[in-house]
């Protein structure tokens, strides 16, 4: 067989010249399907070959028995459906499709080639999206013109060798029909990924993205054969393209967060989020909470609720019994407690109503906060948040209110997260261009200020 003598040899013993030489065969052996690609179709060939082999297409996807000399019953016979069914955009001429170039007669030929070739798996492709929901038909017809496309692109086809081009794939080497052969695997990836993907037509430019970043992923790996790029194409579906999007995008992160301008403009902003933080937790402790009621002495006292608000003017809490389900408006919480009076905010075991039963009360020690005074007689008032959130939302309230660092783990995620935000927003401007590790040095002053009056 043709150049399987090639695809064994083993890349780790190539030297450069041979390299380069693979590299040029490969393009030389690619490029043969140029003038396919950059030739339309001629609807109005005398032998209606085209025609021909789109009646094939039709033939094989749709019919019982491909063999015209069976006697096998065939079904009637809609062909205008068929080809609608097949994604042809006009289905009473299907020719037409293929009169723009690129792809032109190459994406006709491939999609020949995989119903000829490969007869079940294409018939399990077009019947699998002929009978998908219209919203979430893959059309064949259209997906196989885009993806051949991309694989021209992704190949270099019609471009010619590159002088020092070293970058070439032992499985072009082991087919007579090797570009043919990788159209096949290829097309049926884009089918899996689109319905991993759950796409609709709305989304054919997300699904091609995607699968030309599963194509080009795994040609990175140099697979040696069709068998191996076919097992490492299937393997990288679209939640792990996923997956490694995101890890590459915080890495860029992280290493964009540790140049000096960055930092720069991250210590800069880092106060006025801070700000907005501690206005948020204000603004939380003002919309009220109802908590259980608790009594220093003898724990949580049954069936027994009050309600919670900050003053407007942070001045003071409000409070109030209330019902179980029950919010109470500000003017209807009669009783009023100082900010002044508070001497510390204590929390978990610090609690009081936590240590009167510390066995029973153990669990939800991480969820108790209290209000210690400045006069001693005075017993300090205690809670029990009903959720982690609840508890870090009061506790930071209460420590900016009491001139305290806001000591919750949240503080901390919300930072991070309004930081980047930012800092993602104020360098928008600049995507794509590099930032240098240190800022440019300032040049040196002009030697006088005259240009000031030359438009004066």
């Amino acid at each position: 067989m043709r150049n399987v003598i090639l695809s064994n040899v083993i890349r780790e013993n190539v030297g450069e010249g041979m390299a380069h030489q693979l590299y040029v065969l490969q393009t030389l052996l690619l490029n043969l399907n140029e003038d396919l690609m950059r030739k339309p179709v001629d609807i109005h060939e005398p032998q209606q070959i085209v025609h021909r082999d789109i009646e094939e297409l039709r033939r094989i996807a749709f019919d019982v028995d491909g063999d015209a000399n069976s006697n096998t019953v065939r079904r009637p016979q809609n062909t205008a459906k068929d080809y609608k069914k097949l994604g042809f955009e006009n289905s009473n001429a299907p020719a037409e499709d293929f009169l723009t170039a690129p792809p032109g007669a190459l994406a006709l030929h491939v999609m020949l080639y995989f119903a000829r070739q490969h007869g079940e798996n294409y018939v399990k492709v077009v019947l699998e999206n002929s009978t998908r929901a219209d919203e979430h038909d893959c059309p064949f017809v259209q997906a196989s013109k885009r993806l051949t496309l991309i694989l021209c692109d992704i190949l270099k086809i019609g471009e010619p060798p590159d002088d020092d081009g070293q970058i070439y794939y032992t499985m072009f080497f082991s087919h007579d029909h090797p570009f043919e052969e990788f159209f096949c695997i290829c097309i049926q990836l884009l089918n899996k990924t689109w319905r991993e993907m759950r796409a609709t037509a709305h989304d054919f430019k997300k699904v091609l993205d995607v699968v030309q970043e599963q194509i080009t992923r795994v040609l990175n790996q140099f697979p040696t054969s069709f068998e191996a790029f076919r097992s490492k194409i299937h393997a990288l579906t679209y939640s792990e393209i996923n997956k490694l999007w995101e890890k590459e995008r915080l890495e860029k992160e992280g290493q964009g967060a540790q140049l000096r301008p960055i930092i720069d403009l991250r210590n800069q902003i880092k106060p006025e989020i801070m700000e907005l933080i501690k206005q948020q937790r204000l603004n939380y402790l003002i919309s009220g909470t109802r908590f259980a009621k608790y009594n220093v002495r003898s724990g949580r006292i049954r069936d027994k609720f009050w309600f919670w608000r900050l003053a407007p003017n942070h001045k003071a809490l409000h409070y109030g019994d209330c019902g179980e389900s029950e919010i109470l408006p500000l003017e209807q919480l009669p009783n009023k407690l100082p900010l002044a009076d508070i001497q510390k905010l204590q929390v978990g075991q610090e609690c009081p109503h936590i240590n009167i039963k510390a066995k029973r009360s153990a669990a939800n020690s991480k969820l108790a906060f209290s209000l210690k005074f400045e006069n001693e007689e005075t017993d300090p008032i205690c809670f029990l948040a009903s959720s982690d959130s609840e508890f870090d939302m009061w506790t930071d309230g209460l420590n900016h209110l009491l001139n305290c660092e806001m000591t919750s783990g949240q503080v901390n995620k919300d930072l991070e997260t309004l930081l980047s935000m930012e800092i993602k927003m104020r360098i928008l401007d600049t995507e794509g261009i590099p930032i240098p590790p240190e800022p440019p040095e300032l040049p040196p002053p002009p030697d006088n200020y005259d240009f000031a009056y030359l438009n004066l």
